[in-house]
This record gives structure tokens, C-alpha cells and sequence, in this order.
């Protein structure tokens, strides 16, 4: 019986830690539940990942996070970077 009470704490504690993280990252980023913040996002990473970025691409993106991206070392920032100003922006 206490066996079972305890995984039902475990996992009622684990449900609110997603629900937790998921609440906090729409509130980080609200441009995440539209389908334009996403495009903006997929379209982005789908066009650098071979290395060459299309004009277009580059144009979309304001000079000031374009200096942030470049300068940026950490692949992992440069994905904040990028999900910073297309969520950002409503």
C-alpha cells in the first residue's frame, strides 16, 4: 500500500515539473504556440544547417541579433539566439 503512495508522489511531483517547465518556456517565449513564430524558427534552422544562409534569410533577421548570432561561440546559444527573436517578436 505505501508502495503505491509513493509512486503516486513521484509521479504526481513529475507531472508538475513538466507542467512547470512547459509554462515557463511559453512564458519566456509566447511567439512558441503560433504557427509563425515556429515557421519563422524551422525555417531558419533548416536553412543554416548545411552551412550556406540564403539572402532572404539573412534580411529577415534584424542587424543587432545578427551580431549576436555571429559572435556567439555555443551552438546551443546561437538556437537561443535565433528562438529569442523569432518568439520574441508577436
Amino acid at each position: 500500500m505505501t508502495r503505491a503512495k509513493s509512486n503516486l508522489r513521484y509521479l504526481n511531483s513529475f507531472l508538475f515539473l513538466i507542467l512547470g517547465i512547459i509554462l515557463g518556456v511559453i512564458a519566456i517565449w509566447p511567439g512558441l504556440i503560433t504557427q509563425t513564430g515556429r515557421k519563422c524558427f524551422l525555417k531558419i534552422i533548416q536553412d543554416g544547417s548545411d552551412g550556406n544562409v540564403s539572402f532572404g534569410t539573412i534580411f529577415s533577421i534584424t542587424p543587432n541579433y545578427l551580431l549576436k548570432i555571429h559572435n556567439e561561440k555555443n551552438k546551443y546559444r546561437k538556437i537561443l539566439l535565433i528562438g529569442d527573436f523569432c518568439f520574441r517578436k508577436i
